[in-house]
């Protein structure tokens, strides 16, 4: 792709996050409401988000086209946008752009111009337009109330699980940031909810009855038995008040249980009537890059973008299930993240670590300084900053390695050995 487009995109970072759906709204009418011509599922939560997106889509693939949109990247941009079974290729990003900069760049003079994500927003939906999508699997970005893809009125709404992380955006309480992530519920349509903490579950349950939307819980209304983990993913019989499904998917991980559980009741409640076998058959195509992603079997080599103490306890709990050998932590981690309590949490996995670099010059923490922080938590630690030499230093030992703590460790890493990023694993 031209370095150049790329450049000016990112740029538009630097406009910060607009928390006004209006000037979303206003790019999408200037290139016709393009969100208009398909149907959505709309996914937000703090955790558990991107796995649940990557279900739905490759579910709704098995019926007709789907377009996914989701973020950040692990390694290119157009990661972020695929129709079908295609990534968005970089001559239709060159074009939108081309296309469109005069008009952004007239906005800029009213400040009332996209940032990056609203660009990436709009751009994503004119994608799946023009490619003929039928369905789309949309991923809330930051909150979910004054994301930028909370102008869509979906078939259905899911929210997964809710953490504090984004505080600072979201609010200091799980009540309030409940009530951002609900504030993708849309009057009289469907929603899921995963989270079955008390002040979550009020929250949204007010909002869906307020909203006249009917409200499907993963722990209420749907019933997982035989459920069994292991390296090579999880399995599972799943009872709903519509059908009872044979889960298999290759995603390993404790917590694919309740993802899919909101995948399976999203698509149940969506009104499109798809068969259990095409429903059974997406979950086991399924992929989800960078979360609990085996690179290697034996030794076990794993990658996880887990980056907060929620996802923290899901990752050790699940890693115990499938492994009790101890593994080489490679940790590199960003600023604005809760290092202190996420390595805590890490600890109780591994006594063996090894802090590196992110590729995120504008917020990644010095691995020296994370050493002088925190490596008394440890029975070994050690600093390597070059990333991709801290990975193969770490492979060759040995030992089994999980690579965790940023999506942009991972991000570099994967870039620099050539390894693919798949969303699902066959037609």
């Amino acid at each position: 792709m031209d370095s150049s487009v790329l450049d000016y995109m990112y740029s538009l970072m630097r406009e910060g996050i607009k928390l006004d759906l209006d000037v979303t709204r206003e790019f999408n009418r200037m290139l016709g409401d393009p969100d208009k011509s398909f149907q959505s599922v709309h996914i937000a939560g703090s955790n558990g988000k991107g796995s649940t997106s990557a279900f739905v889509y490759n579910i709704l693939q098995n019926s007709a086209r789907t377009g996914i949109y989701t973020s950040p990247h692990l390694v290119d941009f157009n990661e972020r946008i695929l129709s079908g079974r295609e990534y968005i290729p970089d001559s239709y990003i060159e074009h939108f752009i081309n296309e469109y900069r005069g008009t952004i760049d007239n906005l800029k003079e009213k400040n009332r111009n996209p940032t990056f994500f609203e660009l990436t927003t709009v751009m994503a939906f004119k994608y799946f337009q023009e490619t003929g999508c039928k369905y789309s699997s949309v991923e809330v970005g930051l909150g979910g109330r004054l994301d930028s893809t909370n102008i869509i009125t979906p078939m259905v709404s899911v929210i997964t699980q809710v953490g504090y992380e984004h505080a600072m955006k979201l609010g200091c309480s799980l009540t309030s940031i409940s009530f951002e992530k609900g504030g993708i519920i849309k009057r009289g349509v469907p929603v899921v909810l995963g989270d079955n903490k008390p002040e979550v579950y009020a929250t949204v349950r007010r909002i869906a009855e307020s909203r006249d939307s009917p409200l499907k819980c993963t722990w209420k209304d749907a019933r997982a038995e035989d459920f069994n983990v292991s390296v090579d993913g999880v399995k599972f019989r799943l009872n709903t008040d519509s059908r009872e499904y044979r889960i298999s998917s290759a995603l390993p991980g404790l917590f694919q249980k309740n993802n899919i559980i909101c995948s399976v009741l999203a698509i149940e409640s969506s009104g499109e009537s798809l068969s259990r076998t095409r429903i059974e058959k997406g979950i086991a195509n399924t992929l989800w890059p960078g979360r609990m992603q085996v690179i290697s079997k034996d030794p076990l080599i794993m990658m996880d973008s887990s980056h907060n103490p929620p996802a923290a306890h899901s990752l050790v709990s699940s890693y115990r299930a499938i492994s009790q050998r101890e593994p080489l932590l490679l940790v590199g981690m960003l600023s604005d993240k809760d290092v202190d309590s996420y390595l805590r949490i890490l600890r109780g996995l591994s006594g063996r670590i090894v802090f590196t670099t992110p590729e995120e010059p504008e917020r990644a923490i010095p691995p020296a300084e994370m050493y002088s922080m925190y490596a008394g938590l440890f029975r070994e630690a050690r600093v390597i900053e070059d990333p991709v030499s801290a990975y193969e230093q770490c492979i060759s030992s040995g030992s089994d390695v999980l690579v965790t703590g940023s999506m942009y460790l991972l991000g570099k890493i994967m870039k620099e050995k050539g390894m693919k990023v798949k969303f699902f694993n066959k037609e």
